[in-house]
């Protein structure tokens, strides 16, 4: 029997992209584009600055979402600080003698 993945394989109805897309957030994790062979020289150098402009946006997005991520964590962990410090230290049996 197979494993189960997350992950579902879509290929997009008009442009015949294989898309791979996380089943539980939505969020598409690869997309292989199909192969075109009539392809001018210029169109080639349009493309491919598409695909960086769109790289460019991806890269600032996963930035974003881990500079957030990384906020989220150090207030969770000043937090946990903040009560470390107001937490009395036990007394230990030990310590009587």
């Amino acid at each position: 029997m197979p494993k189960k993945t997350d992950n579902l394989t879509v290929r997009c109805p008009c442009c015949e992209a294989v898309l791979t897309v996380q089943s539980t957030t939505g969020e598409v994790l690869f997309t292989e584009k199909p192969k075109k062979k009539d392809l001018s020289f210029e169109d080639a150098v349009q493309q491919l600055q598409r695909d960086k402009d769109t790289a460019d946006d991806r890269f600032r997005d996963a930035f974003k979402k881990e500079e957030s991520r990384m906020k989220t964590v150090e207030d969770k962990f000043q937090e946990a600080l903040k009560r470390k410090d107001e937490l009395e230290e036990p007394i230990r049996p030990l310590d009587w003698d």
